[in-house]
């Protein structure tokens, strides 16, 4: 029996039925690699809620979320799986009848314990991971974590109308297709971290003159520590494309390295940090904008449900697209700007 034969027949004809739409476009088998993941969600905030929904409605097989928060007021206006009845609450135990009820398919954890009373060998069954809203130094730990059990994670946050997501896949494998151009795919090293392995090609069942490629390519990633101290774009960005590089992109990194509490960073100390990111990233210090700066200041950490739809959406597919090994993953750093709505990735 093939192997996507047989991991076919692991879906019933109820799911084959519930996801044919999605089973079109990604294939049997991919559904079925979703539906037998272990996947661990790491905060059910905006972001998180906007996470939990597209993963639990695309038809992943385990999901365990770990919060230990409560239901604060100003929650209400963000996240979807709570209302004002709630407020003192545990934040899962007023969410989880209306997160099952979402697709009562999928199996479902809901962990109330804090994200430190937890040792390393409770993340040796998951899958893959997904922090959420966490501190630089939470994510730096989670991360070594994930490494060690070779895990990938996404580790994602927000600043009101700014976000970010980090990637980090250890070594991943895609394949992906495309029609057959002029000028054909080459093996060998496509980018700083990317190269492509395989090239196969195919010919169109119902017409001949239309000729396929078929992809392979190895993706390799840093850790959130390495990445942030040393990612660059030194010779990388011609002047045009510095002059669009939003002031976003230095202001969120200039955060995740910095060890403070939220709220504590004034305008001049942030700016004084972005400063010293725009030097590490081998950019001038004209791409910082004051009024950034100002929005940076008084928006960390503020989550705004628009940003949470966006970006959460953004990793559920991405998550989707590694499950089912059909694309190319993100990789490795995506800022969000939701003054000029641009969410551009660098390959750090």
């Amino acid at each position: 029996m093939e192997p996507s034969q047989a991991t076919a027949e692991r879906l019933t004809r109820d799911e084959i039925d519930l996801y044919d739409r999605q089973i079109r476009l990604w294939g049997m088998a991919a559904q079925a690699r979703m539906r037998s993941a272990k996947v661990l969600l790491i905060g059910l905030g905006s972001l998180g809620t906007e996470i939990c929904k597209n993963v639990v409605l695309c038809g992943l097989g385990h999901l365990t979320i770990l919060d230990d928060t409560v239901v604060q007021e100003e929650d209400l206006g963000s996240q979807f799986f709570i209302g004002s009845e709630d407020v003192g609450s545990l934040k899962l135990e007023s969410a989880k009848a209306r997160i099952q009820d979402l697709n009562p398919r999928v199996h479902l954890s809901f962990d109330t314990q804090s994200i430190e009373s937890k040792d390393a060998d409770f993340y040796k069954g998951f899958d893959l991971v997904i922090g959420t809203e966490l501190n630089t130094s939470q994510m730096v730990k989670l991360n070594e974590l994930t490494r060690k059990y070779n895990i990938p994670i996404y580790l994602a946050g927000s600043n009101g109308l700014f976000a970010y997501i980090f990637v980090d896949l250890i070594q991943f494998d895609a394949e992906d297709e495309k029609l057959k151009g002029s000028q054909p795919t080459e093996k060998g090293q496509i980018s700083t971290n990317t190269e492509v392995t395989e090239v196969k090609t195919r010919t169109d069942e119902d017409d001949d003159k239309k000729v396929f490629e078929v992809i392979n390519t190895r993706h390799h990633y840093k850790s959130f520590q390495q990445m942030i101290k040393t990612a660059s774009l030194e010779g990388r960005l011609n002047r045009r494309q510095i002059k669009r590089l939003s002031s976003a992109v230095p202001l969120t990194l200039a955060l995740l390295r910095a060890e403070h509490e939220i709220g504590q960073l004034n305008f001049l100390t942030l700016k004084e940090k972005a400063v010293e990111t725009c030097r590490q990233l081998g950019v001038p210090e004209t791409v910082l904008n004051d009024t950034y700066v100002e929005q940076f200041t008084k928006q960390e950490g503020v989550q705004f449900a628009p940003v949470s739809a966006i970006v959460g959406g953004a990793i559920a597919q991405d998550v989707i697209n590694i499950l089912g090994k059909r694309q190319p993953p993100l990789s490795n750093f995506i800022v969000f700007d939701g003054i000029t709505l641009d969410m551009p990735i660098f390959e750090f």
